[in-house]
């Protein structure tokens, strides 16, 4: 019934949303490697995605959450632009705050995965079959139940087909990395900003389904992890560098054409969540 409603909304939202000319809107810069990209695929055309835009909005591009929430308060932009998880996740956070326009992926696929250095294929090989397990044996759908599904979910009731999600972001739900003497270590490179997926604390500890991701891969396969906190700009650059062996990537595929968010130099795990609404959000 839930989903019913759901969808009931969901296309009152498409029909009724609009773009005025020069509507201004956040984006963070892990939603696509460059301004340039992101308009180029974002919004070309209605091949890419379904929505209710009637103009092409300016994008302002953001380098954290925290500094896109502050944009958004000071009125430099109108709305920002995050997928469903994060979303509520910040309706939820900020009640002041509101749904004004949906958008629907549907030749596109905005997706989760992990990012390599290129060379490093050994590393990115395992990952790939410890999620294969984890596929099958269930386990990746009970972390996103966990971690996604029982903390941001839509409710919706008589007075109020959009309410606010059920969630409490004051909740934490820490992931514990096991320890294995005498293993190796690697480095994961951790944004932090799209909470319920990348989060880190205040207290610095890691929580949210990527993070529990990676524990359970890094716990079937006996690896230590250390957690470094970047900017998503400098994913690649960590990489690269080798500062990083592993970082969180959100990239976008669309149909048989290829991936715009993998810079070169850069090899991608097989993505383990796929997201396929947005939500613009207003104060």
């Amino acid at each position: 019934m839930k989903k019913l409603l759901f969808s009931i909304v969901l296309v009152l939202v498409l029909s009724s949303c609009a773009w005025s000319s020069g509507h201004r809107v956040g984006v963070l810069e892990k939603l696509g490697v460059t301004a340039e990209n992101f308009k180029r695929y974002a919004v070309a055309s209605n091949d890419i995605f379904v929505s209710s835009h009637k103009e092409k909005p300016e994008f302002s591009f953001y380098k954290s959450m925290t500094d896109m929430l502050m944009a958004l308060e000071a009125g430099k932009v109108d709305e920002i632009l995050l997928p469903q998880p994060s979303a509520e996740y910040i309706l939820a956070l900020h009640p002041e705050y509101s749904i004004e326009c949906t958008i629907i992926l549907r030749h596109a696929k905005a997706l989760l995965a992990f990012g390599f250095k290129a060379g490093n294929e050994e590393l990115r090989n395992a990952f790939n079959d410890a999620l294969k397990g984890m596929k099958k044996d269930g386990s990746l759908w009970l972390l996103k139940g966990k971690y996604i599904d029982s903390r941001n979910t839509a409710m919706c009731n008589e007075d109020n087909l959009m309410a606010t999600p059920s969630i409490d972001p004051a909740d934490p739900v820490p992931v514990v990395f096991k320890k294995f003497e005498g293993a190796r270590e690697i480095t994961v490179a951790v944004t932090g900003d799209l909470p319920p997926l990348d989060y880190i604390a205040p207290d610095g500890k890691p929580e949210g389904f990527n993070a529990a991701i990676l524990a359970e891969i890094c716990g079937r396969l006996g690896l230590n992890v250390k957690l470094v906190n970047i900017d998503s700009g400098a994913r690649a650059a960590m990489l690269s560098s080798g500062r990083a062996d592993v970082v969180f990537w959100f990239e976008y595929r669309r149909g048989n054409n290829g991936n715009y968010d993998i810079p070169e130099g850069v090899i991608i795990s097989e993505p383990y969540y796929e997201i396929d609404m947005f939500f613009h959000l207003s104060k």
